[in-house]
């Protein structure tokens, strides 16, 4: 059978192999008619390595024999035939394969294999000797006779001889001094050979270069005010520029990454190079802006200053005329806008300037004119009294004590409280007033008419009406809804003043007429308010009067004591005009006038 050529790798056969030979070298014999490897028995040894002498495989026989052989063990690998290979390195899975003894090894191969880790083993050894004997001197702080100096920088090793050493320790003693470098200086006061403290105290004599004297005149108007050093504390920021000065020499920069440069060398030539280019530091001054913040905010205070108003200084009750204080412009500036600008100038450099400020003027919201064109007579209600004099009498003695009342914006009138309690020693009088359902005489009687009235015109001025109450049943005088009735104390008529302006009260009696006029600011151009009222609800009394007994009376006397009246209740309504057009409608009060039956007391003994 020819021999396939080689094709640069190992090919498999599906034959197997045997071997024959006692030669040093044995030659491989190939046969296709045996599917399978002959059958091994204890006698035969395992398979022997090529190359084997006959004097190694008798020694391996007498070993097998010496020793106990273990237990054959199923093979599960058959070999194929490989015509190119010297030796055997694969086996492939065969389930069917024959019984095997394992036993036996390659010594050849285990020995090259403990040669070549003995090896690596010691060139390791010998590396890291290698890195010990240029570690131990910088780590131990001693050095070989015969061996140079030597350091790593940036990954690179520099070596130096003794007498570069020894200037190393020279210079190295020499920058360890705590003291300034030469050529230091700071407000021109030359810092070398001095401590700390010595510098600290050279260069507070001297003073800040350029000084911190200051003076910053504010110009508004025809006022001048001055912001100087005088006024205003400093800070001189000497510490922090001796600390910058002192670190000449004793710090590195990060320009010698990448170079052979040592971070003591880069120190040493800063030193040197200070011995031809001297450094020149300057102290500077702090202001206390907090101080100039106190003193531009007085400033803006002085100039700032609100508008006055107009306002009424007097009112004739009298003659109806008004007197008025006059209006005045207020100023303004901005005080953080003159702060910053006092700040830009000192940290400038403009120790001696001048700031112009021009305020802006601020007009009032209500002048002189506009009040003489405004103020006027509000609104104006009149009603017609009785001819019993006493009554009269107390309508008008209430009208007096109303009558030149100014009522403050935001303030409450009451009633009862600018009357006082009406009594016969401020010259009231009896007349008739409802008690009860019955209409009987007391003193003061008919003032409800006098309210009723100050309601009516305070109304159509457009005033917070507080407190309102309506009779016992509907007055003569004004129409149902329109009255307002008191009563000391406790029945009260209040309204508030909800207007920007002050308002006057003139009230009078005249020609058994009461009149009540409010003055103060117009409602606006053409506009006026009226009152209306309408009965949503009318009830009857009963038809058959009520009879009480009364044993005062004279026997067989009968009186009427409660006439019968019907009951109502009315809407009153408040009413806006412009130009005389209606042009809103609200409801202001729901008013309940109660019903009475007739009634009758009598006296039926004898």
């Amino acid at each position: 059978m020819a021999q396939m050529p080689s094709t640069g790798r190992r090919t498999r056969r599906t034959q197997t192999h045997t071997y024959e030979g006692t030669g040093e070298r044995i030659a491989a014999s190939h046969s296709s008619a045996a599917p399978r490897r002959p059958a091994v028995t204890r006698a035969s040894t395992a398979r022997q390595p090529m190359g084997r002498s006959e004097e190694l495989r008798e020694r391996q026989r007498a070993y097998q024999q010496t020793y106990r052989q273990p237990e054959p063990q199923e093979r599960r690998f058959r070999q194929p035939v490989d015509t190119n290979a010297v030796y055997d390195d694969f086996d492939v899975y065969d389930r069917d394969a024959r019984k095997v003894y394992s036993g036996g090894g390659n010594y050849k191969r285990r020995d090259q294999h403990n040669g070549l880790w003995a090896v690596v083993i010691f060139i390791c050894l010998l590396f890291t000797g290698a890195i010990g004997l240029f570690l131990a001197p910088q780590l131990l702080g001693w050095q070989y006779a015969t061996m140079p100096n030597c350091a790593f920088v940036n990954g690179s090793v520099i070596t130096m001889d003794q007498a570069r050493y020894d200037n190393y320790k020279e210079y190295r003693q020499y920058m360890e001094n705590d003291t300034f470098f030469p050529g230091v200086y700071v407000d021109g006061v030359h810092l070398a050979g001095m401590s700390m403290d010595q510098a600290r105290q050279a260069v507070g004599q001297v003073g800040a270069l350029g000084g911190g004297d200051f003076a910053i005149t504010v110009n508004i108007g025809n006022k001048s005010w001055s912001i100087d050093s005088g006024k205003v504390p400093m800070t001189r920021n000497v510490d922090q520029v001796l600390s910058q000065a002192y670190a000449l020499g004793r710090s590195n920069t990060t320009a010698i990454r990448g170079t052979r440069v040592t971070p003591f060398q880069e120190r040493l030539n800063t030193v040197a190079n200070l011995q031809t280019a001297p450094v020149s530091l300057t102290t500077s001054l702090t202001y206390d802006k907090a101080t100039i913040r106190q003193l531009t905010d007085s400033i803006a205070a002085f100039v700032n200053r609100d508008p006055v108003n107009a306002s009424v200084a007097t009112f004739d009750f009298n003659t109806r005329g008004f007197t008025f204080n006059s209006d005045s412009p207020g100023s303004y500036i901005d005080g953080d806008a003159l702060y910053d600008q006092v700040i830009a100038m000192l940290e400038g450099g403009q120790k001696y300037a001048t700031v112009v400020v021009e305020p802006q003027i601020v007009l009032a919201s209500v002048t002189k004119a506009e009040l003489m064109n405004s103020f006027k007579k509000i609104s104006s209600y009149t009603t017609e009294t009785t001819s019993n004099s006493n009554r009269n009498t107390n309508v008008m003695l209430s009208a007096a004590a109303i009558n030149g009342t100014t009522v403050l914006p935001g303030e409450t009138f009451s009633f009862n409280r600018a009357t006082g309690q009406r009594t016969a020693e401020k010259g009231y009088l009896p007349a008739a007033a409802i008690a009860g359902g019955q209409s009987i005489d007391e003193i003061g009687g008919g003032v409800c008419q006098t309210s009723s009235t100050l309601f009516n015109a305070v109304a159509r001025a457009n005033m917070e009406i507080v407190d309102r109450s309506p009779h016992a049943w509907p007055s003569n005088y004004v129409d149902k809804g329109l009255d307002a009735t008191v009563n000391w104390p406790n029945l009260d008529f209040k309204f508030k003043n909800t207007s920007d302006w002050p308002i006057f009260i003139v009230a009078y009696y005249e020609k058994r007429k009461v009149t009540v006029e409010i003055y103060g600011m117009s409602l606006g151009d053409g506009v006026s308010i009226d009152l209306t009222s309408k009965v949503t609800y009318t009830s009857d009394p009963p038809r058959e009067p009520k009879y009480v007994l009364n044993p005062e009376l004279a026997p067989g006397e009968q009186k009427t004591t409660i006439q019968a009246r019907k009951g109502y209740e009315v809407d009153t309504y408040k009413i806006w005009y412009q130009n005389g057009q209606e042009v809103k409608r609200e409801t202001l009060f729901k008013s309940t006038y109660r019903m009475y039956q007739e009634t009758i007391e009598y006296n039926d003994y004898y």
